[in-house]
């Protein structure tokens, strides 16, 4: 590995980010402008954004991994792509998730690119995970819901395999929202359940099942208007067995909104949605005691807080 020398650790860019640094190889003139958080919690997502101080230097492959302190194993993986945008300059990010079980603790955000010369450019910055304390629940299922959540059919089970196929699908072309800070889906901020919330599934006869929400859930009535939380394009709108009425959209590379238990849609696979647009009804079709409308982000198939982009954008404009 090539010895890599600090220049400077003072540049500030105002974004998300925490530090904000130029490392440079010490055998030539390839340099980056790193930035990225100092801590994040269980549920964040991590990213990191990367500028050549030379326009002309180009990455060919990279990634980004996070790594506790001590461990064996790699908590999470991203690969580094170029942001696609108008700025002379270009641009790579890599967006890292971490699921609501990271524990706290000292980690370390390991940078490995290939640039176009085939040389090797390496770093590693330390990355601070904090403690954060999830809501536990207790969901009584009557014998409608009890039979939706243990149905084992083959149907249920290659529509999940449909789904999944989806949400661990990254194309890099797709690159919809870039900037743009995320919209709630309703206008109502009432929430029946939270992001990462513990539950014990208490199913009609007398048996249970311990599980993790994935997302936010809001109580409004049947029939409120659901919009697309940021400009994205529609990759699924059908009818689910246990989610009922769904669409996903497709926002960035790897990343995905869902929103489920719909009465109905107003789209259709294919369909390029603007934030803000509207795409559905809330309901309570599929596994859902009342009506409400369920929010979820996925990134590289992880279940993200999808309250993370609601105060901050993906990417920085600069």
């Amino acid at each position: 590995m090539k010895k890599i020398l600090l220049l400077a650790a003072a540049l500030f860019i105002p974004l998300f980010a925490a530090f904000s640094y130029q490392f440079v190889l010490a055998d030539n003139d390839t340099s980056f402008l790193i930035s990225g958080p100092e801590t994040a919690f269980p549920g964040d997502p991590v990213i990191v954004t990367l500028r050549p101080v030379a326009a002309e230097t180009a990455v060919t492959n990279g990634s980004i991994t996070i790594k506790r302190d001590g461990a064996t194993k790699n908590t999470s993986r991203a690969a580094v792509y170029k942001i696609n945008s108008a700025l002379k300059e270009p641009q790579y990010a890599a967006v890292i998730p971490l699921d609501s079980f990271t524990k706290p603790g000292d980690y370390s955000l390991n940078i490995s690119l290939t640039l176009d010369s085939s040389k090797v450019f390496e770093k590693q910055i330390p990355l601070t995970i904090q403690h954060k304390d999830f809501v536990s629940e207790t969901i009584q299922l009557n014998p409608t819901n009890t039979a939706i959540k243990t149905d084992k059919s083959t149907k249920r089970a290659n529509q999940i395999e449909r789904l999944n196929e989806i949400l661990f699908t990254t194309n890099f072309d797709s690159q919809y929202m870039g900037t743009e800070n995320f919209q709630f889906p309703v206008k109502s901020t009432r929430r029946t359940s939270f992001y990462g919330d513990r539950r014990v599934y208490a199913y009609s006869n007398g048996k249970s099942e311990t599980s993790v929400h994935y997302g936010i859930d809001f109580g409004v009535p049947k029939g409120t208007p659901v919009y697309a939380c940021a400009t994205g394009k529609v990759v699924m709108a059908e009818e689910r067995i246990t989610t009922g009425w769904t669409v996903v959209l497709e926002h960035m590379p790897g990343m995905y909104s869902l929103y489920y238990h719909l009465d109905s849609y107003s789209v259709k696979t294919g369909d390029m949605i603007k934030k803000g647009e509207q795409i559905g009804l809330s309901g309570s079709t599929g596994l859902a005691t009342g009506p409400h409308l369920h929010w979820e982000i996925r990134l590289l198939g992880v279940a993200i807080n999808p309250d993370y982009f609601i105060e901050q954008p993906l990417l920085s404009s600069r």
